[in-house]
């Protein structure tokens, strides 16, 4: 049987005692772009590549340790999990959030799970709360995930949604991206 792999995402939104709201299903994620894939060939082949920043300019990168990494802490709003209100259609060469949104947004900690539902099924999920202060309700579109390539003083796009979900103002949501792997 063929491997597979899938990359789903959903919201969880809920109030500030932390009661559920509304739980979203899983919906298949716009997906990886060109960056991802240059940042894993550069760590598989410990070849150095040119990757674009969100800044839009170019980086020579080689191997290192935090290529990939998009743990970002509590209230960390440059890299990690991000939402952003843009609607331009994805394309491969992406390479930032349309529309980022910063402010008036609370950022929780990054968290990871790795589970194994059966035995021919992996998988990753990666969760980020986003907390709105805004006064007004927030209108998410876009949702990405940013490396910080620490080494090179620049952030990186590896994947980036179009995924729509309002949250009212002083409501939490929960993103979860999913990458699944089964045989």
């Amino acid at each position: 049987m063929p491997s597979k792999i899938k990359i789903e995402i959903r919201a969880e939104l809920r109030d500030s005692q932390g009661k559920l709201i509304k739980r979203f299903p899983w919906k298949k994620a716009n997906s990886l772009l060109k960056q991802f894939l240059q940042a894993l060939a550069v760590q598989l082949s410990q070849v150095a590549q040119t990757i674009k920043g969100t800044d839009n300019s170019d980086n020579s990168t080689s191997p290192q340790s935090s290529m990939l990494q998009v743990n970002a802490g509590a209230g960390i709003i440059t890299w990690g999990m991000l939402i952003g209100t843009g609607t331009t259609a994805v394309t491969m060469t992406d390479y930032k959030l349309a529309a980022l949104v910063t402010a008036n947004i609370a950022h929780g900690a990054a968290t990871f799970a790795v589970e194994n539902p059966d035995v021919s099924t992996w998988r990753l999920a990666m969760s980020r709360v986003f907390t709105n202060n805004t006064g007004a309700s927030l209108g998410i579109r876009e949702v990405a995930l940013y490396t910080d390539m620490a080494a090179y003083a620049a952030m990186v796009c590896l994947e980036r949604t179009l995924y729509s979900v309002d949250v009212p103002n002083g409501v939490a949501v929960t993103l979860t991206y999913r990458i699944t792997v089964s045989l």
